[in-house]
């Protein structure tokens, strides 16, 4: 592993998935499309060079799964449902001040 006592990117990156033993970054769609029209579009950016650098990606689909309380749990409905949001639930995890 580098050094991360450093303010590169690599830093920055590995210091965001803090000790976790994720492997993943998997964010829900619907909260993706929740953030300001600037973000999504950088975010846009940022995924077509992701898929420009690396073209020939193995052809398997991951599959995301529920846990609570270490058990395996039915996802909430509302956050796959990308197409038609629930604004309610959606906004009782935004950050109060925002």
């Amino acid at each position: 592993m580098k050094d991360i006592d450093d303010n590169s990117g690599y830093a920055a990156l590995w210091l965001w998935f803090g000790l976790s033993r994720a492997g993943w970054l998997t964010m829900p769609r619907v909260l993706l499309h929740e953030m300001p029209d600037d973000w999504q579009r950088r975010m846009a950016e940022l995924l077509n060079e992701w898929s420009d650098a690396w073209p020939n990606q193995p052809d398997v689909v991951p599959h995301v799964s529920f846990k609570c309380a270490g058990k395996f749990v039915k996802g909430p409905g509302w956050i796959s449902n990308y197409r038609y949001p629930d604004r309610a639930a959606i906004n009782e995890l935004r950050i109060a001040d925002r």
